[in-house]
């Protein structure tokens, strides 16, 4: 309990609203945020020469941020509740994922690719294939990079919990602003390029684990110290909470259009988690997000084959931004529908083995 006040931290459908949030960002970054724009889409409001939908976009580059954070807070209360079987689920939770990503692979790469004509590149390689089969270097898919990411970021996370838990967390943030600080200019300017691939894999995928680690690790410490329920408290003090956090996340997008920059993106990602969840919303409102929190995963790894690979000119079809992005949010989620249908039945199967499994063990025993 926090003294003076409630305890009234992150709930797992705040989270899952915030992952629809950050979904909506993806997909937003990646239609809009360019200035050159002709051919694409037909702007209807400007800012000087560029589109304000450019900023917007912009804004969403907090997207991965918003989901380290939500990881690194999630994976610290299941280690809290739960630390015999921590590794355990994390392993299983780990399986289902790439289940999710084997299905989506073969949809969108194995068939789809030689039915629009790019079998030579989808799927290409066996190389290319393996290597993306097992997530050790995903092609295809631009948006893919973040699956390695996310795994070395869960695999690592025992120890990331056991650092939060056991030092001080002041220092272990700054520890970590560091490496990010690091990891961002590598991955930004490429300053070390080896001659060896292995090498040079190793080094890109540091920079971007390195880049993830510090959201990740300040969600972790978000739950640990039980950060958002001291906000929530002061929270409550104030007449117009709400005015006040549309007037935060405002601020936040016009300094991010000045400071065009992906380094702030931890910053203002967790800025806006905090911000978003401390306001009142309508229940509407709070449906849709957590909806689209659920479809996330799917729609983070299709949207990029319809608006960039095989379906540009039927999503851009739309012509102006405002029916471009809800267009892309359908097609996403009517696939989501068609992977949960081969999805949704293994997983039920895989959770039957593994409860007869540890029956049979429990009959032993």
């Amino acid at each position: 309990m926090v003294f003076g006040g409630r305890d009234m931290e992150l709930t797992k459908n705040q989270i899952k609203m915030t992952k629809g949030v950050a979904i909506l960002f993806m997909l937003l970054l990646h239609l809009f945020c360019t200035k050159t724009y002709e051919g694409l889409y037909i702007p209807l409001i400007f800012i000087g020469d560029t589109p304000l939908i450019y900023y917007l976009a912009l804004f969403g580059d907090c997207c991965v941020a918003i989901y380290c954070f939500c990881s690194g807070y999630g994976l610290l209360i299941s280690y809290k509740n739960n630390k015999e079987n921590y590794i355990k689920n994390n392993l299983m939770r780990i399986f289902k994922l790439y289940i999710n990503f084997w299905i989506i692979l073969f949809i969108f790469v194995v068939i789809l690719g030689p039915l629009m004509g790019q079998g030579e590149s989808y799927p290409g390689t066996l190389k290319n294939f393996i290597l993306t089969f097992t997530a050790l270097d995903p092609a295809y898919n631009g948006a893919w990079w973040f699956f390695t990411t996310y795994i070395i970021l869960v695999l690592l996370s025992p120890i990331i919990n056991k650092v939060v838990v056991k030092y001080n967390n002041t220092l272990v943030i700054a520890l970590s602003f560091i490496f990010y600080i690091f990891a961002y200019i590598q991955r930004i300017k490429g300053v070390i390029v080896l001659d060896n691939n292995i090498l040079n894999w190793f080094i890109r995928q540091t920079s971007l684990l390195g880049t993830s680690q510090l959201p990740f690790i300040i969600g972790s410490v978000f739950a640990y110290k039980k950060v958002y329920s001291k906000l929530d408290n002061i929270c409550n003090k104030i007449r117009y909470k709400n005015m006040v956090g549309i007037l935060i996340i405002t601020l936040m997008i016009i300094a991010h259009g000045i400071v065009q920059t992906l380094f702030v993106a931890v910053f203002t990602g967790v800025v806006f988690i905090c911000t978003f969840n401390l306001m009142d919303k309508p229940k509407w409102l709070n449906n849709l997000l957590s909806y689209l929190g659920g479809h996330s995963t799917n729609m983070w790894l299709i949207h990029m084959f319809f608006y960039m690979i095989y379906f540009k000119e039927l999503v851009y079809g739309a012509k102006y931004s405002f029916l471009i992005f809800p267009w892309l949010v359908v097609l996403c989620l009517a696939s989501s529908y068609i992977v949960n249908l081969i999805y949704n039945p293994i997983i039920r199967n895989l959770n039957k083995i593994s409860i007869n499994f540890i029956e049979r063990n429990q009959i032993s025993i």
